[in-house]
C-alpha cells in the first residue's frame, strides 16, 4: 500500500470516528441528563447553571411514581407488549409461510395489500378514527384484550413481510427432504421451519415491542380508567396543566426506557440478521 493510499485511509478513519462519536453524544446525552434530572431534588433542577456531577443523590422522584401507581401501567404495557408479540408471529408466521410456499386464488393481490398496510400501520393514528369507531361498535375497546389486538393488527403487515423475506431464504429442499423422510405438514410448519427463523422471529418481535411500548395516541383514545392506562400515558401525566414536573417525568421516562434498552442489548444483532434474512438466498 502506497503513502497516498495509507493518508487516505488514515483521514478516512478519523472520519468516520468523529462522525460516531458525534452520533453517540447526540444519542446518550439525553439519556444521561434524564437519569440525572430523575436523581435529583426539585431545587436543583431549578437551578443554575444546572449541575451534571456532584450534586446530592435523592431517590424521592423514584418514591413518587411507586407510590402513584406507575409500576401498574408498566404491567399494563408488558401485557399488552407480550400478548401483541405472540398475536403477531403467531399470525404472521402463518400467514408468510402460506405467501412464499403455496399457491393460491387472489395470491399477488393479498400479498399487495399487506405491502400497502405497511405505511398505513407504520402511521396508525391516520387510522385511529375508524379503529375506534369499529371497537366501538363491536364492544372491543376498554377491555384488556383491547390494545394487544390493535397493536397486532398495526404491526401484522410488517411482520408478515418480514417472515416472508426469512422463509425465502431458507432452501426448499429441506422441506423437500424432511417429507421424504416421513415429516408431516404439521410438524414441518410448527417444529421444523421455526427454529431456523429465529433472526425474523427476533427482529419482528423487536419491531412489535417497540411499537407497542412506545405508544400513546391510540392507548389514550381506546381505553379509559387507570387499571388499563399504558406507561406513555402514566408519563404524560406528569405534564400538568401549570408545568411539568421534572423530577418524577424524568424517573417514569428512565424506568420505561430500561426495557427497551435491554432488549436491544440482547437482541441487536438477531435484529440486523433478520432484517438482511433473504438477502442471499443459500
Amino acid at each position: 500500500m502506497s503513502r497516498e493510499m495509507k493518508r487516505k485511509k488514515r483521514i478516512t478513519t478519523a472520519i468516520e470516528v468523529l462522525i460516531l462519536a458525534a452520533m453517540a453524544f447526540i444519542t446518550i446525552t439525553p439519556i444521561y441528563w434524564g437519569i440525572v434530572t430523575s436523581l435529583k431534588n426539585t431545587n436543583e433542577i431549578a437551578a443554575y447553571p444546572p449541575k451534571v456531577v456532584g450534586f446530592a443523590v435523592t431517590w424521592s422522584h423514584y418514591a413518587r411514581i411507586l407510590s402513584s401507581g406507575y409500576f401498574k401501567c408498566v404491567l399494563n404495557s408488558a401485557l399488552y407488549s407480550i400478548a401483541a408479540i405472540t398475536m403477531g408471529l403467531g399470525f404472521g408466521y402463518l400467514a408468510a409461510y402460506g405467501f412464499e410456499r403455496r399457491n393460491f386464488p387472489m395470491k399477488k393481490i393479498l400479498f399487495y395489500l399487506v405491502v400497502i398496510g405497511i405505511p398505513l400501520s407504520t402511521g396508525s393514528s391516520v387510522l385511529l378514527i375508524p379503529n375506534y369507531l369499529l371497537m366501538m361498535k363491536f364492544g372491543l375497546a376498554n377491555h384488556w384484550y383491547t390494545m394487544p389486538l390493535i397493536y397486532t393488527a398495526y404491526n401484522l403487515p410488517l411482520c408478515i413481510w418480514m417472515m416472508i423475506s426469512g422463509i425465502r431464504g431458507l432452501p426448499y429442499e429441506i422441506e423437500e427432504a424432511a417429507k421424504i423422510d416421513g415429516c408431516d405438514q404439521f410438524y414441518l410448519v410448527t417444529r421444523l421451519i421455526p427454529p431456523m427463523l429465529k433472526p425474523s422471529f427476533a427482529a419482528s418481535s423487536l419491531f412489535i415491542f417497540i411499537g407497542a411500548w412506545n405508544e400513546y395516541i391510540t392507548t389514550s383514545v381506546m381505553v379509559n380508567g387507570n387499571n388499563l392506562k399504558n406507561i406513555q400515558m402514566a408519563i404524560y401525566d406528569y405534564i400538568g396543566f401549570f408545568g411539568q414536573e421534572w423530577g418524577p417525568l424524568c424517573a417514569a421516562a428512565t424506568v420505561a426506557i430500561i426495557p427497551i434498552l435491554l432488549v436491544f442489548t440482547f437482541l441487536g444483532k438477531q435484529l440486523v440478521s433478520g432484517l438482511t434474512a433473504g438477502a442471499v438466498k443459500g
